[in-house]
């Protein structure tokens, strides 16, 4: 299991994600803004918006740059 920062994937806080898997990792970090943003914090909001601003092409590219930089992560 690897860990990181919600800040590291894009987000606006501190909270660690964990994940054994890029992907999984990716669904507990959206599980997490998502809950956030439904609880009303602004700055996750923006996050989100500031993500889904990026194109197709970039989101991709930068999901892969995360998925090849997974293993390097600190263990949880």
């Amino acid at each position: 299991m690897k860990k990181t920062t919600c800040q590291n994937l894009k987000g606006a806080c501190d909270a660690e994600i964990t994940g054994t898997t890029p992907e999984e990792m990716g669904e507990n970090s959206k599980k997490h803004a998502m809950e956030l943003v439904q609880a009303g914090d602004a700055a996750h909001k923006t996050a989100m918006e500031e993500m889904m601003k990026l194109s197709q092409e970039e989101q991709h590219k930068w999901y892969e740059e995360f998925k090849t930089n997974f293993d390097s992560l600190p263990d949880a």
